[in-house]
């Protein structure tokens, strides 16, 4: 796995988030990813191992760039929110002010890694990334925000383990991504559609 230093916040207290978490989970992968990969935040399990994207979770994200032919060690993948959002003991969706205090960290990711495109994974990352909330009607489709590279939403990984019956939305969606990806000359592998098998 490769990183820029540069990229690594190492004490950030621009919020509360600052006082309860473990650790920042910065993010990782390829620095000349032609693709960035955006969640919404670190759970449990990021929050101590460090890396975005573990458990059950990680697993959907890794039959994900299986199908799309990638690897994470091909891509760049960080979260709107680098620190986890704590409601008692349980993860909360991160509040307006924390994913502001955050963005000029996801933006400096977008400068340094400058990827073809952005893919942005649920609601959170989309409005974190674009400024807009129309995740519902642009989900699954291509989006052109100025001063970005192109911005494709699609679910997050987590939705799945809760609502099994949209993996097939998650599958059409892959596959427009994937022609995308081919039309605009996004190297990558054959996938592997295991996680869209009948």
């Amino acid at each position: 796995m490769y990183e820029l230093t540069a990229l690594k916040v190492t004490d950030c207290r621009r919020c509360r988030l600052s006082r309860s978490r473990t650790q920042i989970v910065n993010g990782s992968g390829h620095v000349g990813a032609a693709v960035m990969f955006t969640g919404e935040a670190p759970g449990k399990a990021e929050d101590l191992m460090g890396v975005g994207f573990q458990g059950q979770a990680g697993k959907i994200f890794d039959a994900m760039l299986a199908y799309l032919g990638l690897r994470r060690d091909q891509i760049w993948l960080n979260n709107a929110v680098r620190c986890r959002p704590l409601q008692g003991q349980k993860n909360r969706t991160p509040r307006p002010d924390e994913i502001q205090a955050c963005r000029p960290w996801l933006l400096q990711d977008v400068d340094q890694i400058a990827p073809r495109l952005i893919i942005t994974l649920g609601r959170i990352s989309y409005a974190s990334v674009t400024g807009h909330d129309d995740f519902a009607t642009m989900r699954g489709k291509l989006v052109s925000v100025p001063g970005l590279p192109s911005v494709f939403p699609l679910f997050h990984p987590a939705y799945l383990i809760y609502r099994r019956e949209m993996r097939s939305v998650m599958c059409h969606d892959l596959t427009a991504l994937l022609r995308y990806m081919d039309e605009h000359g996004i190297e990558h592998s054959p996938g592997q559609p295991g996680l869209c098998l009948s």
